[in-house]
C-alpha cells in the first residue's frame, strides 16, 4: 500500500471527522431550541389549563355567592310586588364586550335598517332629530352605557354582566327592577304589550311606562326597605362613577324619551297604587294605558269612560304614486319635547296639554312632511298651532311669514303651512318646494 494513499484515507477520515464535528455544532443550537419551544409551548398550555380551572373556580364561588343574593332579593320583591314566581329565573351572564353587540342584536330582530333610517328621517322632519341621525347607533351606544342588567320577554331571561357583583348593594337594588320584569312577564305576558309598535311610538311610550314604572316602583321600595349606609355608598359611588357621555351627547328628543318610562311611569303608577294598591297596578296590564297623556295625566286614565286618544285618518296615503317613507304618531309627550326644544319649556308643556290625538307622514326621507293633531277644544288648537308655528320659524329661520285669519305661511326657505280645516284640528305642511306642499294640502288638507 503506498504512503500516498495512506494519506489519502487519513484524510478523507479527518475531513469527514471534522465535517461531522462541524454538522453536530450547527445541529445541537437548532435541536435544543426546538426542544425548549416544545417545553414552552406545554407550560403554556397548562398554564392557560390552571387558569381555566381558577377563572371557573371563581365563577362557581361567585355564583354561589351571587345565587344567596339573587334568592333573597327574590323573596323580597315576592313580598313586594305581592306576586309569586311561577318558575324559576332563568339568569346569564354577559361579559362587558358582549354588551353593545347583545343590544344590537335584539335592536335587529325588532327593526331592520331601513326601518331605523326611515324612522330617524320622520323624527329629523319634525324636528325631534338633527337631519341624517345616526339613531341606531344611538341606540347601541346610549343602552350599551346605561344598561346594568336587563330582562328579555322574547327569550324569558334575566341578564346581568359578570363584573356587576352581587356584594354590592347597588346592583341588588338594579337586581330587583329587572326581576319585578320577570313577575310581570310570567303573570301579564310582557309581549302581549305593544312594547314594540312601529307604527305608533306614543302607544309604545305608554306601555313601556307601565311597565317601567311598576319596576321602578318596587325597586323604590326594596331599596327603602334595605337603606344603609352601605347602599347609600354604593348608590352615590355608582352615580359618580356611571359613565354618562352618550347620554350627555344625545338630543333632547332621546335623552327625555329614555328616562319617560322610568320617571313618569312611576308617577303613573304611584297613582295607580294609591287608588289600590299593587292589585290595581296588575289590572293595568289587561288595559295599558294607550298614550303618554294617560301617563302625564293619571286622571284620563282612571276616568270613566277613559279618556282614549282620537285616531287620525288620512285614506289614501299615496301621493303621485309614492307612499310615504314614515308614519307614527308623536304624542303629547313627544309633542311637549320638541315645543320645549324649539321655544321653550313652558310654552311646551302648556301647548302640548290640550292633545287628543296626532298622526304625521313623511315622503321622500323627510322632503315633505303631514302632521294632522285633534286637541280638545278650538283654543287648544290655535294654541298649539302659535307654538308650532314659532318652533318652525325658529328651525328653519323662516322669510316673509304670513298669518291670516289662523293660518300661517312661508315659501321659503321652506314651503311651510298651518291651519285648522276643522275647529280642534290642525294640520302642519312641512315641504322642500310648492309642488309637495301642494299636493299634501289638496289630498289630505281639507
Amino acid at each position: 500500500m503506498s504512503r500516498a494513499f495512506i494519506y489519502a484515507i487519513v484524510a478523507f477520515i479527518a475531513g469527514g471527522a471534522a465535517g461531522a464535528f462541524l454538522v453536530s455544532k450547527e445541529t445541537a443550537p437548532r435541536t435544543e431550541t426546538a426542544r425548549l419551544e416544545r417545553q414552552l409551548s406545554i407550560t403554556r398550555e397548562e398554564n392557560d389549563r390552571l387558569r381555566s380551572v381558577v377563572t371557573e373556580a371563581e365563577r362557581t364561588k361567585k355564583r354561589a355567592a351571587g345565587k344567596v343574593h339573587s334568592d333573597a332579593v327574590e323573596k323580597e320583591v315576592e313580598a313586594i310586588r305581592g306576586l309569586e314566581f311561577k318558575e324559576p329565573v332563568d339568569y346569564n351572564v354577559l361579559g362587558r364586550q358582549e354588551i353593545k353587540q347583545t343590544i344590537a342584536g335584539k335592536l335587529d330582530e325588532v327593526f331592520t335598517e331601513k326601518e331605523f333610517l326611515d324612522m330617524a328621517a320622520g323624527l329629523s322632519a319634525l324636528g325631534l332629530l338633527p337631519p341624517g341621525y345616526p339613531l341606531r347607533q344611538s341606540y347601541i351606544d346610549l343602552l350599551g352605557e346605561q344598561v346594568a342588567a336587563f330582562y328579555d320577554q322574547h327569550q324569558h331571561k334575566l341578564f346581568m354582566f359578570e363584573d356587576a357583583s352581587l356584594d354590592n348593594a347597588q346592583n341588588r337594588v338594579v337586581l330587583a327592577h329587572e326581576l319585578t320584569h320577570a313577575l310581570q312577564d310570567q303573570h301579564f305576558s310582557l309581549k302581549r304589550l305593544p312594547l314594540e309598535a312601529k307604527d305608533n311610538d306614543d302607544r309604545s311610550a305608554a306601555a313601556a311606562a307601565l311597565v317601567e314604572g311598576d319596576a321602578t316602583l318596587v325597586m323604590s321600595a326594596f331599596m327603602l326597605k334595605n337603606l344603609s349606609l352601605g347602599t347609600i355608598k354604593d348608590s352615590l359611588t355608582a352615580s359618580i362613577t356611571q359613565n354618562m357621555d352618550q347620554l350627555a351627547k344625545a338630543p333632547r328628543y332621546l335623552r327625555e324619551m329614555l328616562v319617560f318610562p322610568y320617571l313618569r311611569g312611576q308617577e303613573f303608577c304611584g297613582a295607580l297604587y294609591g287608588m289600590g294598591g299593587y292589585e290595581a297596578v296588575s289590572k293595568a296590564y289587561a288595559r295599558p294605558p294607550s298614550s303618554t297623556s294617560q301617563i302625564l295625566h293619571p286622571e284620563k286614565y282612571l276616568a270613566e269612560p277613559r279618556e282614549e286618544p282620537i285616531t287620525i285618518h288620512f285614506g289614501n296615503h299615496e301621493v303621485s304614486g309614492q307612499k310615504p317613507t314614515a308614519e307614527n304618531t308623536v304624542g303629547e309627550m313627544g309633542m311637549r319635547i320638541l315645543l320645549s326644544e324649539w321655544v321653550d319649556d313652558s310654552t311646551g308643556e302648556r301647548a302640548a296639554a290640550g292633545w287628543r290625538g296626532d298622526r304625521y307622514l313623511c315622503y321622500e326621507g323627510g322632503k315633505a312632511l303631514i302632521w294632522k293633531s285633534r286637541w280638545e277644544g278650538p283654543e287648544e288648537a290655535a294654541e298649539f298651532a302659535a307654538a308650532e308655528w314659532a318652533a318652525l320659524e325658529k328651525r328653519h329661520q323662516l322669510t316673509a311669514p304670513r298669518k291670516e285669519g289662523g293660518r300661517y305661511e312661508s315659501d321659503a326657505p321652506r314651503v311651510v303651512r298651518i291651519f285648522s280645516p276643522k275647529p280642534a284640528e290642525v294640520v302642519v305642511i312641512d315641504a322642500a318646494d310648492a309642488d309637495w306642499a301642494a299636493k299634501l294640502e289638496e289630498q289630505f288638507g281639507k
